[in-house]
């Protein structure tokens, strides 16, 4: 009996704040880097390493462009409305906090269909670095780089940053 080999494959579908992203402009690339403290003694040097923080990103490209997804990108900028209607952005004032407008951002493959043992969501992210738009005979695309922020201040307990599968419980050892 041979077991299955699962290879991933292609393009996800990407929800940023419970908003479709649309098409994307290029691969999108997921990094979960964990940060760590060397503990060292004077006898051996290193010794153990002492799990610190996580740094956690994920950079998409947007094909498709309105003002919902320049939000996405930039959300500190203000709407220029006509009642109802977004006719414009503009920036938003400055020394203003941006926790509360991060977002929880959910990647399911394409070819996994309703299978959802391999989805990604990141709990808590924001948008950062320059928004670049360039104008010129191409296609119109742009790149955002979201980096994670900790969903909660409580550092002792894991699920702070991403999951990776189904929602679950984590037994503790």
């Amino acid at each position: 009996m041979s077991n299955e080999i699962k290879v991933g494959f292609g393009l996800a579908d990407i929800t940023i704040g419970g908003q479709d992203m649309g098409l994307q402009g290029d691969a999108a690339t997921f990094t979960a880097e964990p940060q760590y403290l060397d503990v060292e003694t004077y006898e051996l040097g290193l010794y153990d390493l002492y799990l610190d923080s996580w740094a956690v990103s994920l950079k998409v490209v947007f094909q498709e462009e309105s003002f919902d997804k320049l939000k996405m990108a930039l959300p500190a900028l203000d709407e220029i409305k006509n009642g109802a209607t977004t006719i414009g952005l503009t920036d938003g004032k400055i020394h203003q906090r941006m926790r509360d407008k991060a977002v929880e951002i959910k990647v399911h493959p394409k070819d996994a269909g309703a299978d959802t043992d391999y989805d990604l969501t990141i709990f808590k992210a924001f948008p950062t670095g320059a928004f670049e738009r360039v104008y010129g005979k191409d296609v119109v695309k742009y790149e955002v780089e979201f980096k994670a922020l900790p969903l909660t201040g409580d550092s002792s307990k894991g699920g702070n940053y991403f999951r990776i599968g189904q929602e679950g419980t984590v037994e503790e050892e």
